[in-house]
Order: structure tokens, then sequence, then C-alpha cells
């Protein structure tokens, strides 16, 4: 029998020059680096204690899943070639085990525990998918019951038509999308400086870090 609802937590590899790198020159490489690790660990902290939802973290980083995995977290490894099969295989592993799957990125410091409830609400409903647009023109949540691979192929991954792009194909196959409110990520210098640095739980030494860096 599956269970009810599970959060995917997808996460790129923490590797120095391969993660925020539309930061530079604002923020340096090892910087760019700790801000990717700060949103994961902020992300990981503020749905793990929810028991509305199971949260699983998926990412290919392999000293991540040995420290998660030390602290009972549970980790599984990505894989596909490019981020539509990255996801389209990460929610079909764990559609095998829960009635209703949302995934969501590391870098929206906006989603709350309220956010995704109402996700797996309207997933409850008469909606096939869930989708939490940004402003940039992205999503950084999609949801649904059932495997649709078809919404994975043909997006222009990191664009801002990647949104539209995906409700043209929803609407191709008559699949009924519930969009939920817009909120905004952090891709670039310009997100950063957008957000309170006091709504972002920062470790170690990146907290002053980045204050210094948002006063600049």
């Amino acid at each position: 029998m599956r269970g009810n609802s599970t959060l995917i937590l997808f996460a790129k590899k923490a590797q120095i020059c391969r993660v925020k790198t539309r930061m530079w020159p604002n923020l340096s490489y090892r910087e760019s680096l700790y801000l990717h690790k700060a949103l994961t660990a902020d992300a990981i902290k503020k749905f793990s204690a929810n028991s509305k939802f199971k949260l699983i973290l998926y990412t290919t980083d392999t000293k991540t899943i040995h420290y998660c995995k030390s602290r009972g977290l549970i980790i599984k490894r990505q894989y596909g070639l490019d981020l539509g099969s990255r996801m389209i295989h990460a929610i079909s592993q764990e559609l095998k085990y829960s009635q209703k799957v949302v995934l969501i990125g590391s870098d929206c410091p906006t989603l709350n525990v309220d956010y995704i409830k109402n996700a797996f609400m309207h997933l409850s409903k008469n909606n096939d998918v869930v989708l939490g647009p940004t402003t940039d023109g992205g999503y950084v949540l999609i949801g649904m019951k059932k495997k649709n691979d078809y919404l994975f192929k043909n997006i222009t991954w990191g664009s801002s038509n990647v949104f539209n792009q995906t409700l043209k194909v929803a609407a191709n196959y008559r699949c009924n999308i519930k969009s939920l409110e817009k909120v905004s990520d952090i891709d670039t210098a310009e997100d950063l400086h957008e957000f309170n640095i006091k709504r972002i739980y920062l470790h170690g030494q990146t907290t002053q870090l980045l204050k210094n860096r948002l006063a600049n």
C-alpha cells in the first residue's frame, strides 16, 4: 500500500564553479558555493520536521549523502542526462510508494510548510499536476499523482520560458494543472539583494559573509 505524501528536495552537487554561477562576479566562486550549501541546509531544516509529508533529498553529492544519512534524513541519488530526466526519474520512483509527490528546488527561501501543504491539498482535488511558478518564468515546485513524462520533454531548462512551455505541453495532453502563487527564488546577484538576509537560515561563517555582500 502506498503512503500519502512525499516531498522531494532537489539539490545540485555542492561543487565549486558548478553551482550558483550566475552570482559571479558579485560573489566569488567559493562564496557562491557557500550560498548553495546554506540554501540547501535551510530547506532541509525547514521541511524535515514536518509530520504531514515525508521529506527525501535527491542529490548527486556523495559527501552530502553520507552526511545526511548519518543524521537520519532519507537521501537518494539523482539519475538522468538533464534536469527534466532527473526530475521525472525521482518523481516516478517516489510514486511507487506515495499517492502524491511534490518536488521542489533548494534555492527558494520563500517556500514554507504552508505552501507545500497547499500543493498537496490541490493534488487531493481534481488536479493532475500542481506548479509553483517563479517570478523569472520558471517554476520551483511541481507535484503530481501519476507519472507524466511529457511535461519534462522539449523544455528549455534554465530559461524564462519554462513555466509557459510546461503549460502549453499540459494543454496539448489535456492535463489539468493548478498554478500556485508566484514566488521568488535566488538565481542571480539581483535576486539575492531583494531578500532580507534575516529571512534566510545560514550556517557557519556564511551569515556574516552574505551580510557584508548585501550591504555593498
